[in-house]
């Protein structure tokens, strides 16, 4: 019998491949331990587990993976990272992500300032966010800059944030506040006045919050009988924590998404359909970004003029020299787009008055 693959033959390709990128809502707690050898990192999905494989209940891991799940709500799972108490943070952490680079925030349960700067300076050259609290009396001094939380701001570390409390030594508001946040896509949330479970409060005077703020740190304190919020939501180096885990989610998203168009297509022309196509992946990811609540929408001033939310430029194909073209690479693709930031707290002006407010109708 003749094969019909004569007349008509049919091969399907999968431009399919999917490229997974890096999640920017798991929580790794790192400390020095024997438990459960030789695996460097462990996932669990509640904090008993823990006592299961070999900690009791006063394990600084246990109390942070316990606080991390108690929030309200809070991430699905977290990691435990096992640390050598003979090797720094830099040797430690990257044979940590060389099993298991998945997560984003960590939880270093040791608070012993060298050790924390030790961290933070890893943590920098990383896209990773690291949180930790102390409780030095130094901290609340206005003018002292030997307190940890001075020491990080003066190394202008973005990726390192800092939480005054005074049981730091027994809580972790840090792994608290990211388990609650995680929860939230990047974009839409702000880490200040975030209510925590089974995190005390700080009664703090103003003094000591004024001073504690301008250096950059962060605190869980009591506004009313029933309500404890976290206030600042900063890094040490004064940028919003929020805005650094959008800004590296958009990132991460915007060469994930472009890589996976080029690599499930068999060309894309350097021409201006193809600038297009690279211009369109762009877009697309902007607008999550936008529809997340990261990057503002489109709003308009009191003349109706159009304010975006961002702006794309790509160069023609006729303006990019032979020589440019002949590398194959494609320059100048540039996009600006406007944070939709948050409000923290609200000033409110009013008057009393017994004249007449009539409104004409």
């Amino acid at each position: 019998m003749a094969n019909i693959d004569r007349l008509v033959n049919v091969q399907i390709a999968l431009n399919t491949t999917g490229i997974s990128s890096n999640g920017f809502n798991t929580l790794m707690i790192v400390s020095a331990h024997e438990h459960a050898a030789p695996a460097y990192v462990l996932t669990i999905t509640d904090a008993d587990q823990l006592l299961d494989l070999g900690w009791n209940a006063e394990d600084a891991v246990y109390k942070a993976a316990l606080q991390a799940f108690s929030q309200i709500p809070h991430y699905e799972k977290v990691k435990i990272g096992r640390m050598n108490s003979d090797s720094s943070a830099a040797d430690n952490m990257n044979k940590i992500c060389a099993v298991d680079n998945d997560w984003y925030g960590l939880c270093y349960v040791d608070r012993t300032s060298a050790k924390i700067m030790e961290m933070a300076e890893w943590v920098e050259a990383h896209t990773k966010l690291y949180g930790t609290s102390v409780a030095e009396a130094d901290a609340l001094q206005a003018g002292v800059a030997t307190d940890t939380g001075s020491k990080l701001k003066a190394k202008n570390y973005y990726r390192t944030f800092i939480f005054y409390h005074k049981e730091a030594e027994k809580e972790f508001p840090e792994a608290a506040v990211m388990s609650r946040c995680f929860t939230v896509y990047p974009g839409g949330e702000t880490w200040a006045n975030k209510k925590l479970s089974g995190i005390s409060n700080d009664d703090l005077t103003e003094t000591e919050y004024l001073a504690l703020t301008a250096k950059n740190y962060n605190t869980f304190e009591n506004f009313s009988e029933n309500v404890s919020i976290t206030q600042n939501g900063k890094t040490c180096a004064g940028e919003w924590i929020d805005v650094i885990r959008f800004r590296d989610w958009l990132v991460e998203t915007i060469k994930t998404e472009e890589f996976a168009m080029l690599i499930n297509r068999e060309k894309l022309p350097y021409t201006d359909a193809g600038i297009a196509l690279v211009e369109g992946v762009l877009n697309k990811v902007l607008k999550l970004g936008q529809d997340r609540g990261g990057i503002a929408p489109t709003e308009y001033d009191d003349d109706g003029n159009r304010n975006l939310g961002y702006t794309i430029t790509v160069p023609k194909a006729a303006n990019i020299s032979a020589n440019k073209k002949a590398q194959r690479v494609l320059d100048d693709v540039k996009f600006t787009a406007r944070l939709a930031g948050a409000i923290h707290a609200v000033n409110i002006n009013g008057s009393l008055t017994y004249e007449n407010l009539i409104q004409k109708a």
